[in-house]
């Protein structure tokens, strides 16, 4: 079994006004998804971007991926980091999620997460540690 670990950030094409919803809508189906897939990971959600780590086998991150680029919701999406992995950091998480909001905001800024320096322009590293550090208050 080769395991993968692949980090992107993207642009949100998100409105406001129903960002709630549709976030809540991917987060459905990529839990529903992934547990078919075997594919476990975390999702970081800010008003104007997303970063999301996703693990498994290789073929299975691939077609997670694939289907991520084509979403109408995300737009300049870059491929941060894909590496071969012992062992999942994200385990337990079929598709964890954080959303930048005032119960997040401390942590966020921690990393750098900032309204001038969103997820799109972290290095791969630091949004692993982002999401590892949130997934560990969530669990």
């Amino acid at each position: 079994m080769s395991l993968i670990r692949l980090v992107y950030a993207s642009r949100s094409r998100l409105v406001e006004a129903n960002r709630s919803e549709e976030v809540g809508r991917m987060i459905a189906s990529a839990r529903r998804l992934n547990v078919q897939n075997e594919v476990t990971g975390f999702l970081l959600v800010t008003p104007g971007a997303f970063a999301q780590v996703l693990e498994g086998e290789a073929h299975n991150v691939a077609e997670t991926y694939g289907r991520i680029v084509v979403d109408p919701r995300h737009s300049g999406i870059r491929l941060l980091a894909e590496e071969q992995i012992a062992a999942r950091s994200f385990q337990n998480w079929s598709m964890g999620l954080a959303e930048h909001d005032e119960t997040t905001h401390f942590i966020f800024g921690l990393y750098g997460v900032t309204p001038e320096a969103d997820l799109q322009v972290q290095p791969a590293d630091v949004l692993l540690d982002l999401a590892g550090e949130l997934a560990r208050q969530r669990a």
